[in-house]
């Protein structure tokens, strides 16, 4: 359970289904105009949330989720970020070449984050598919010199591939934390962990556990330090005000 004296401070909020309809379908739009030939992956420097040491991917948010019935008009993404035009021609750049130029997509990655201290997949967005999750795991293993973190929703693909995984662990360097929501079910046999907002009334995710740490707000503060998410063991639980 959460411990700490709540800041007042959240600005969560939910649009309607049709607002974030109209948001999303901006681009979509945009991803049907997008020439894959010539356009390549982008990437995000010193978002507000990650800071400046933590380059992250993302696609298009609620059309590139896979598990967010119950997030969707909550998200954080579409509200916050996805108000710009550029941040939008951006993510509908990154979906068109994922979908239509997968190995573009996963070689542009490959190639950027060999010189990168620090890597998060999705901002917006989630792991697409079993293929996907592999892709992730195979680069991690690949570039030992580079940590990543990824939250995701799509508990059903992890947990298939730790069942299957001759070790049932990620790479030492691969963070994945499991993303939960108010009003879900317990979906972690493998104790990954956890993250989770905190509502003005106190509600969270079922998942979390009695190991709990808040978000500190600095993502690339935490990477330099091993701390909260990059930190973040099995069992353990990173909460953070709803917002």
């Amino acid at each position: 359970m959460a411990t700490k004296s709540l800041t007042g401070k959240h600005n969560y909020a939910e649009f309607s289904a049709e607002t974030i309809k109209a948001r999303v379908q901006k681009m979509l739009a945009f991803r049907d105009q997008v020439d894959v030939e010539k356009e390549h992956v982008k990437f995000s420097y010193e978002n507000r949330k990650t800071g400046a040491l933590v380059p992250s991917v993302s696609l298009i948010p609620v059309a590139d989720c896979r598990n967010c019935r119950v997030c969707s008009r909550g998200c954080y993404d579409v509200r916050n970020v996805c108000l710009w035009a550029t941040v939008q021609k951006n993510r509908a750049i990154n979906s068109a070449i994922y979908h239509r130029a997968p190995e573009k997509y996963w070689d542009e990655i490959r190639q950027r984050v060999k010189s990168l201290r620090f890597f998060r997949y999705h901002i917006g967005a989630d792991i697409q598919n079993s293929l996907y999750l592999h892709q992730i795991v195979t680069i991690a293993q690949e570039t030992p010199t580079c940590e990543f973190l990824v939250f995701t929703k799509m508990y059903h693909l992890v947990n298939e591939f730790l069942a299957d995984y001759p070790v049932h662990e990620f790479p030492k360097n691969l963070h994945v934390i499991l993303s939960g929501w108010k009003g879900d079910t317990n979906q972690n046999p493998h104790n990954l962990p956890v993250s989770s907002p905190v509502w003005k009334d106190g509600q969270q995710s079922c998942m979390v556990t009695n190991d709990v740490i808040w978000c500190p707000g600095d993502c690339s503060a935490c990477a330099e330090t091993n701390g909260g998410c990059w930190g973040l063991k099995k069992g353990q639980t990173v909460l953070f005000e709803a917002h």
